[in-house]
């Protein structure tokens, strides 16, 4: 039991003393020094910073008990014994589930009989994914989940080496003339008005067969020539290339193009070209007949161009890219497509000079198994040739098997779903929960309050990329409300008279004269308190000089247990209460719970 005391400092000079001066201000000072203090304080982002937490939160509450003391002493330094703060701050809890992704590997792949990675187009994912996750999570608990991402090809593909066929420059010499005359590679296949050799070159920055040589002329209603192609291709997409500049087109008709033999026309991957009638050029592709599919983009003329012919020996689908740059990839959108015979292959390239076809030059043609070859002299390594899609499918650990969520209680978002909310994905900007609780009441307009749902989604962060989170949500009082990973908490603090130490202590100050009238009931009849008046206790709200420390514990615990007869295990009280002796003084006691009953905490 202490006194409080309002101290007043007297100095008196007593020469005669037996303590020394210096004794004496110290033990004053001691005094002085032991102010207490009760503030509630929530931590602000000034102070997170202070406290070098750069997520603005405690990950664990022992984090918070451990940090807080040190910060307490340098806002609160004269403060001392029996001071209190509750302090606010935030604490990270931790997700709703444990969401991992995991993108394939190519042994993964190899599990379902792949050799490439991804898939094969009649491959089922879903008779792999469980085992493949499994078996790179060893250690899984009950509901959590992985998001899969993996590579499905679309049709056929398959690993090729990339290698050049034919790589023309005209490299013939000085003297311009007729092109079967110069060289002894091409041959005429029709027609009598010779094709002709220039000594001037085409160019294009970056393409292999660019600015060597001379070049090739045509115009139209003349000879046909091709040249033959070494290795011949048999078996999957043939690429074929050329450097072109064209001062005048015509009514259109194909030629360049792909032939099987000298005297064949099993022809594939025509190229044409025609005028649009405001004097550009309109390029076109037929797979293996001469009506051609042409693109809708206006080319200028006299000028240099660079076309792509593609012709897929298995689907007889050919395609055609004009490009004003080599590009190392091939662009997914053709300017023309066109689908014909399957089956052809490629022995030789010809150029035919027909009635509406184009005047002007060619130069730098190239055949090859793969773009790559096309755009590159280097030796390339192994490809793999195929198109193939990026998939995601979502698996959780139950029952000890991973399986895919029941729909019942899970949601993931799809592109369809993204769009609905003008997005493509989630991220730091557009956070999931300024959009997620407006989505999920119109995707489940009838869910019952209390229903919960796990979210994944998409989500791109600006540090690390693209990601799947999630988070779960409850239908409340009508709307959806997400589970909070950080909450805002509260810890006390106690001064214990050195230091400041986590403390549930609960102060509280006698009410006069209400709590005192309680005592004295609880009393009434208790031989043990027969020395002293209950009477005075309950009309004055106060003991007096004839209560022992004794008596008084035993009605202080007797009112613990009414004001909180629930109390946990360590709960701890600091009660305030008037004793009368020669006036009226505050004294303070601290009880703590213990194995079930209030003690005295000294």
């Amino acid at each position: 039991m202490k006194k409080i005391f309002l101290l007043l400092t007297v100095f008196t000079m007593v020469f005669t003393s037996c303590e020394p001066l210096e004794d004496i201000n110290a033990e004053v000072d001691a005094q002085a020094s032991a102010i207490v203090g009760d503030v509630v304080y929530t931590l602000t982002d000034e102070d997170y910073d202070a406290l070098e937490l750069s997520y603005g939160s405690f990950s664990s509450v022992d984090d918070a008990k451990a940090a807080i003391p040190a910060f307490l002493t340098d806002k609160y330094p004269v403060w001392g014994k029996n001071s209190s703060v509750l302090l606010g701050y935030k604490l990270y809890v931790g997700n709703a589930f444990s969401l991992k992704g995991y993108s394939l590997k190519q042994e993964d792949y190899t599990l379902s009989g792949s050799e490439l990675l991804g898939f094969k187009s009649d491959v089922a994912p879903e008779d792999y994914l469980a085992d493949i996750i499994s078996s790179n999570y060893s250690s899984p608990k009950e509901g959590d989940y992985v998001a899969a991402t993996y590579f499905q090809y679309t049709g056929s593909a398959y690993v090729v080496t990339p290698t050049i066929s034919l790589e023309e420059n005209f490299n013939l010499g000085t003297t311009a003339g007729d092109l079967t005359t110069i060289s002894s590679n091409w041959e005429a296949h029709s027609g009598n008005t010779a094709v002709g050799y220039s000594t001037a070159s085409l160019s294009m920055e970056n393409y292999p067969a660019s600015n060597i040589g001379g070049s090739m002329t045509i115009g139209s209603g003349s000879q046909d020539v091709n040249t033959s192609i070494t290795p011949i291709i048999e078996t999957k997409i043939v690429y074929s290339s050329a450097l072109v500049n064209f001062s005048e087109v015509g009514d259109g008709t194909y030629f360049f193009h792909l032939m099987e033999e000298d005297g064949s026309y099993s022809y594939s991957a025509r190229v044409g070209a025609k005028s649009d009638g405001s004097g550009n050029i309109l390029f076109g592709i037929g797979a293996s007949s001469s009506s051609l599919t042409y693109g809708t983009t206006a080319f200028n003329l006299d000028t240099t161009y660079l076309l792509v012919a593609s012709y897929n020996i298995e689907s007889g689908v050919s395609n055609l890219h004009i490009l004003t740059s080599a590009l190392t990839l091939e662009p997914s959108i053709p300017e023309a497509t066109n689908t014909g015979n399957k089956g052809n292959s490629a022995n030789r390239i010809g150029i035919r000079q027909g009635g509406g076809g184009p005047t002007g030059t060619i130069d730098g043609i190239r055949v090859a198994n793969t773009w790559s070859a096309i755009m590159s002299n280097d030796e390339l390594d192994d490809e793999t040739v195929g198109t193939k899609v990026s998939n995601k499918a979502v698996y959780t650990y139950t029952d000890s098997a991973w399986e895919v969520p029941s729909t019942d209680g899970f949601y993931l978002l799809s592109d369809a779903d993204f769009a609905s909310m003008g997005l493509e994905n989630f991220g730091s900007s557009t956070p999931a929960e300024d959009y997620l609780p407006a989505f999920l009441n119109i995707k489940f307009p009838y869910a019952l309050e209390g229903s919960e749902l796990d979210v994944t989604y998409n989500y791109v962060s600006s540090s690390s990329g693209a990601q799947t989170r999630g988070n779960s949500y409850t239908k409340t009082d009508g709307v959806w409300v997400g589970y909070q990973s950080t909450i805002d908490t509260t810890l006390q603090f106690g001064h214990d008279g050195s230091s400041w130490v986590p403390d549930n202590t609960i102060k509280y100050t006698l009410v006069r004269n209400a709590d005192y009238e309680f005592m004295s009931n609880a009393l009434e009849g208790n031989a043990d308190f027969s020395n002293v008046s209950l009477a005075n206790l309950a009309s004055y709200g106060d003991f007096d000089y004839n209560w022992s420390d004794e008596q008084i514990q035993y009605a202080l615990i007797l009112f613990l247990d009414h004001l909180d007869p629930n109390a946990a295990e360590k709960q701890k009280y600091l009660l305030t209460y008037v004793i009368y002796d020669n006036g009226e003084n505050d004294y303070q006691t601290s009880f703590i719970k213990t194995d079930g009953a209030w003690v005295v905490n000294d």
